[in-house]
């Protein structure tokens, strides 16, 4: 015991060498390793390391500590996955590659839905859409949006928030 206020299991750091976990059992032998980032050394880290790589988007951490300055545009995302690309070289089995969702909109006016997260960002509403990190529009719309940032991009996963999910009901009915 470290004290008599402290239970003889506390500890404020753990060594452990050679533990075993019995039970409960994994369902897989390996988990798997999903790194979500921004930065170009980790994201070369986890092309080369990494199961999943998660495209968060992010630039720079704004004023406010808490935003993040927005990295969508075509070239951006093309960097970043160059930077995949060059930490995988010589895996057998590249990375699935995921896209951090920020906005997930059902409307029929993808373009008005768009124009004001695409002003702030210093974007055109049509260059906003063409990006992995918001699906809005039609049902119709987003499904082919998922299928082009496949085909484009490589991006198979898409993480959204939870509040996301309701509305995204009938794209992935139509993506089944």
């Amino acid at each position: 015991m470290r004290g008599s206020a402290s239970p003889w299991w506390f500890a404020a750091e753990l060594t452990m060498r050679e533990a075993v976990l019995r039970e409960p059992r994994p369902v897989q032998d390996r988990i798997p390793l999903t790194i979500g980032a921004a930065n170009s050394t980790l994201l070369r880290w986890a092309g080369a390391n990494a199961d999943v790589v998660g495209l968060t988007g992010f630039g720079r951490t704004l004023a406010d500590g808490h935003q993040h300055e927005a990295r969508w545009r075509s070239d951006q995302i093309e960097a970043q996955l160059a930077c995949v690309a060059a930490g995988a070289a010589g895996r057998t089995d590249p990375p699935a590659l995921e896209a951090l969702v920020q906005t997930v909109v059902v409307t029929d006016d993808a373009e008005a839905a768009a124009a004001e997260q695409a002003r702030r960002n210093g974007m055109t509403p049509a260059e906003l859409l063409a990006t992995p990190f918001v699906l809005i529009g039609t049902v119709d719309e987003i499904s082919t949006a998922v299928a082009e940032h496949e085909r484009r991009w490589g991006v198979t996963r898409f993480v959204v928030r939870a509040d996301a999910l309701n509305p995204l009901v009938p794209v992935l009915a139509r993506l089944t």
